[in-house]
C-alpha cells in the first residue's frame, strides 16, 4: 500500500527529535571514528600478518551484513526507539572486549569484538538515517544538517581516543570508547516511543502511528518476507543505482580504517597526529555535506554521486605516491622558507609528509562528504515511507559487502605485492566498478527523476 508522509513544516519537528537523532548518528560514527585511530594500531601491535590483519580488521561488518534489512523492518515495524535502546547498550559493551583478548589469548574475542562494535556504530547510523524519514520527511535539509553535526564528535573524538592511547594505554582508549557510546544509549531512551505517518494513497489525513504498542518476541525475530521485500526494491532502477553506487564509498572508508592508518604508523605517525589528521577530515566532511543541497540543485544528482564518489577512493589510494620521498622532499623545499619566519613549528621532511598527507586528506573528506547526505536523501525520496527502513537495510546490506571484502583482499595484496601496491590495486578494481555504474545509469536514464525534498 502506497504511503504519504505527513506534511511537516519546521516548527513541527521539535528540538528535542531533531537533537535525539543529530545525537544518535554524533556518538555512533564517533566511536567509528575512534576506531579508525586505534584498532588498526592495536592489531598491528599484536605482529599479526598483513592477511589476518585484514581479516580481523574485516570482519567488523559481518554482523552488520546479515541484520541490516532485519534492523530496517523492525523500525519499521515497531519503531525507532526500541531497536536504537538495544544497539546502544551493545554499543557500550564490546569496546571493553578488546583489551582481553591478549590477555586471553584468544584471538576469536577481538573477532567477536570487532563485529559486535561494528554492528552497533552500522546499526546506530543506520537507525538515525531511517529516523531522518520517519520523523523529518528525509528533506535534504535536515540530512545535510545530521551529516554536519555528526562531523563535531568526529573531530574531537579521535584526537580524544589518540592522546589516551599514546598516554595510557588500551583500557584507556577502548575504555573512553563504551563511555561516548553511553551518549548513543542516552539519546536513543529520549526518542519519541512512536511515529506517525499517512497511510491514504489519496495523501487525505488518515493516520497511524508506529511504535508505540507492545510487541512480542516473534515480532523481534527475523522475517524471510522482510528480505524478500528489501531485495524487490531493486527492481526499481533508481534504488538499485544508489544501492550500488552507495557501496563504494565504503571502498575508500576502508581503506582509510585499515591499511591506511597501519601505513601511517610505519612512517612514523603516533597515535595523537593520527587523530588530528581523522579530525581534519572530519572538519573538511562537514563542509562538503552542507555544501551537497546546492550541488545536488545544480548537477544531476546521480552523476554528481558518481564523481564524487570515485574521487574520494582516488584520493585515498595514492596514499603511497603522496607520502614519496620525491613529495616529502618537494613539499619541504617549499615550506622550509617558513623556518626563518616563525619559531612555532620547525619544518622538517617528516612535518612536510604530515601536510602533504593532511591536505590530501581534507581534499577526500570534501567529496566524501557531498556524498553522504546525498546518498540518504536519494534512498530516501525512491521509496515510500513505510519501506524506507528496509530500504536504507538494503544499502546497509550490500555496503557491508565492500567494507567486509575491501581489507581481506587489500591484506591477500599487500602480503602478496607489498602493501604500496595493495592501495593501487584497490584504487584499480574501484575505478573499473565505477565504470560499470556509469554504464548502468546511461542505460536506465529514468533515475534522474528523482526528486528531492529541499
Amino acid at each position: 500500500m502506497s504511503m504519504n508522509p505527513v506534511p511537516l513544516g519546521d516548527h513541527q519537528v521539535s528540538l528535542r527529535i531533531q537533537s535525539t537523532v543529530y545525537g544518535i548518528g554524533l556518538f555512533c560514527t564517533s566511536v567509528y571514528y575512534m576506531m579508525v585511530v586505534i584498532v588498526p594500531v592495536f592489531v598491528a601491535s599484536l605482529g599479526l600478518s598483513y592477511f589476518w590483519a585484514g581479516i580481523i580488521l574485516g570482519c567488523r561488518p559481518v554482523l552488520s551484513l546479515f541484520f541490516s534489512i532485519h534492523a530496517g523492518a523492525l523500525m519499521d515495524r515497531i519503531g525507532g526507539r526500541r531497536v536504537m535502546i538495544f544497539f546502544g547498550a551493545v554499543g557500550v559493551i564490546a569496546p571493553l572486549l578488546y583489551p582481553l583478548a591478549p590477555i586471553m589469548d584468544w584471538i576469536w574475542l577481538l573477532i567477536i569484538s570487532q563485529m559486535l562494535a561494528g554492528m552497533a556504530d552500522s546499526m546506530g547510523w543506520l537507525g538515525a538515517q531511517t529516523l531522518i524519514g520517519q520523523h523529518m520527511e528525509g528533506r535534504t535539509k535536515y540530512t545535510g544538517r545530521l551529516s554536519a553535526i555528526i562531523r563535531l564528535g568526529h573531530v574531537i573524538a579521535p584526537i580524544m581516543v589518540g592522546v589516551a592511547w599514546d598516554h595510557w594505554g588500551a583500557w584507556a582508549a577502548f575504555g573512553l570508547m563504551s563511555f561516548w557510546n553511553g551518549g548513543f544509549l542516552i539519546c536513543a531512551i529520549f526518542l519519541p516511543k512512536s511515529h506517525k505517518f499517512n497511510e491514504d494513497p489519496n495523501g487525505q489525513n488518515a493516520y497511524s502511528r508506529t511504535g508505540g504498542r507492545r510487541i512480542g518476541w516473534r515480532e523481534l525475530l527475523p522475517n524471510k518476507s522482510d528480505y524478500v521485500s528489501a531485495f524487490r526494491l531493486l527492481a526499481i532502477p533508481a534504488v538499485a543505482a544508489t544501492v550500488m553506487i552507495g557501496m563504494m564509498p565504503h571502498v575508500g572508508n576502508y581503506v582509510q580504517s585499515t591499511f591506511y592508518v597501519i601505513w601511517l604508523g610505519q612512517n612514523g605517525i603516533t597515535g595523537t597526529l593520527i587523530g588530528v589528521l581523522i579530525s581534519i577530515f572530519s572538519i573538511s566532511a562537514a563542509c562538503g555535506s552542507l555544501l551537497m543541497p546546492k550541488f545536488a540543485r545544480k548537477f544531476s544528482p546521480y552523476w554528481l554521486f558518481l564523481f564524487v564518489v570515485w574521487v574520494s577512493i582516488f584520493m585515498i589510494c595514492i596514499t603511497p605516491l603522496v607520502s614519496s620521498q620525491f613529495v616529502r622532499d618537494s613539499l619541504h623545499f617549499l615550506l622550509s622558507p617558513l623556518n626563518y619566519f616563525q619559531n612555532f613549528v620547525l619544518i622538517t621532511p617528516f612535518i612536510a609528509l604530515v601536510v602533504a598527507i593532511g591536505m590530501v586528506l581534507a581534499l577526500r573528506a570534501v567529496f566524501h562528504g557531498i556524498q553522504q547526505p546525498l546518498v540518504i536523501s536519494l534512498i530516501l525520496s525512491t521509496t515510500e515511507p513505510d519501506e524506507q527502513g528496509k530500504a536504507i537495510g538494503l544499502r546497509a546490506t550490500a555496503n557491508r559487502i565492500t567494507s567486509i571484502g575491501t581489507p581481506i583482499a587489500m591484506g591477500a595484496v599487500a602480503d602478496w605485492l607489498g602493501l604500496e601496491y595493495a592501495f593501487y590495486a584497490i584504487g584499480f578494481i574501484a575505478t573499473l566498478m565505477i565504470l560499470l555504474m556509469t554504464f548502468y545509469i546511461l542505460r536506465h536514464p529514468e533515475v534522474h527523476t528523482a526528486k528531492f525534498n529541499n
